[in-house]
């Protein structure tokens, strides 16, 4: 082929490493299909299985007002469930400290109920090992 044979020996070896990647990746990929798709869980599921309610929390915030607040918590998987049911008293805790530094303005429209929400969801999963939460779910807020 080439007049030397260092040349010879390096195409052939080149032409190896490209057919080994180009095998990398047709095995890769097939690994990745046969993989089962993530299905969604449907309303059934969600609540018996995945979803945890904080039950009635009534606590006080800026400005000498009182606010009473309920959740619905939907998490990614039946342990991660029974872990957050075990830590309620966390959660608890994360809603009290996330609402007390808040003002009844902050609470009044959808884009504070939906920053609230997300510090929540956000305070959880820093605790939560067995799971993630997925969703909060705001069910009863009163403002005083």
């Amino acid at each position: 082929m080439f007049k030397s044979r260092g040349m010879n020996l390096l195409f052939i070896l080149m032409v190896l490493v490209i057919i080994g990647t180009v095998a990398a990746f047709f095995i890769m990929s097939s690994m990745n299909r046969s993989e089962e798709p993530v299905k969604d869980p449907n309303i059934d599921e969600i609540v018996k299985d995945l979803t945890v309610d904080t039950g009635e929390i009534t606590t006080n915030i800026k400005g000498d007002h009182f606010i009473k607040l309920d959740f619905n918590i939907q998490v990614s998987n039946k342990d991660a469930k029974a872990e957050l049911t075990k830590r309620s008293f966390q959660v608890k805790n994360a809603v009290i400290y996330t609402v007390s530094g808040m003002t009844p303005s902050d609470l009044q429209d959808q884009q504070g109920l939906n920053k609230l929400e997300t510090m929540i969801k956000v305070k959880i999963n820093s605790f939560l090992k067995s799971g993630t939460v997925t969703h909060v779910y705001t069910t009863e807020k009163i403002v005083q």
